[in-house]
């Protein structure tokens, strides 16, 4: 996730006060690991320079072995806009916007942009034609904007339902962009918690009992979802009293009891 300034009243008991700057932790990790994907789930595009953040993505791929996987969004916390000095209500043209520039730079030796096209932007990401890029948000807009810009749609805790009726504006949304559906997959982001005592509930696909969690990712397989991003400390008030133990034994489940079973 990407919080700036997450001091604002309305975020501070979903987010915390403290919440480090991810392309720095990137850096980071990447330091540490040598196979393991990294990524960003998801970079706030409005509040930075394409520019800047083209060549910070770039270098983390290459520093990285091309590792990296680029979850963009146009964002929704209007007070961090406002503290930013970003314009709110221009966030989507202005994600769109940036998002080619970034690609125009990655791929091409001399990018379709009047004022770059002087620029010799190096390095180019290892990754080609660039690193993945999924695109964050459950609107029509967002769906619209993974179609033309995206490798994978990225909603964030959706049901099985809402992916069904996603796939197919999506489906519609690459036809319109000219592309193929192959072209762009579909990766969500979903809070886990197996919990035998808690009811089953359609609209929490990886929460409560353990056929409940294996059903709901049936359920996703057989829509193509091809990755997930699993919340194991944040986004529901289910999780708000894990702890560094808790999350351990969550991956321990996930890698050795629900993982083997899809």
């Amino acid at each position: 996730m990407d919080r700036i300034i997450p001091q604002c009243d309305s975020a501070i008991p979903k987010f915390g006060k403290t919440f480090y700057e991810p392309l720095t932790v990137l850096g980071y990790v990447a330091g540490f690991t040598s196979k393991v994907a990294i990524g960003t789930s998801a970079i706030i595009l409005p509040y930075r320079n394409p520019v800047v953040i083209a060549k910070q993505l770039a270098t983390l791929d290459v520093l990285s072995g091309g590792r990296l996987i680029f979850g963009a969004a146009s964002g929704w916390v209007e007070e961090e806009f406002d503290a930013l000095g970003v314009a709110f209500a221009a966030r989507g043209p202005c994600s769109d916007e940036y998002l080619g520039t970034i690609k125009e730079l990655w791929t091409r030796d001399r990018p379709g942009i009047p004022t770059l096209s002087n620029v010799h932007f190096q390095p180019k990401p290892i990754q080609t034609p660039h690193p993945p890029i999924w695109i964050g948000g459950n609107s029509s807009r967002g769906i619209q904007r993974a179609a033309e810009f995206g490798d994978c749609w990225h909603p964030t805790r959706p049901s099985v339902q809402d992916v069904r009726v996603g796939k197919q504006r999506l489906a519609e949304a690459v036809e319109r962009a000219g592309r193929r559906p192959e072209d762009v997959g579909i990766a969500a982001r979903e809070p886990f918690l197996l919990d035998e005592t808690m009811p089953a509930d359609p609209r929490k696909p990886l929460l409560g009992p353990r056929g409940h969690i294996l059903d709901s990712l049936g359920g996703f397989d057989e829509l193509d979802v091809s990755h997930f991003v699993v919340d194991l400390f944040y986004s529901i008030s289910a999780l708000n009293d894990t702890t560094v133990d808790s999350v351990l034994r969550a991956m321990e489940t996930l890698a050795n009891d629900i993982r083997p079973n899809i």
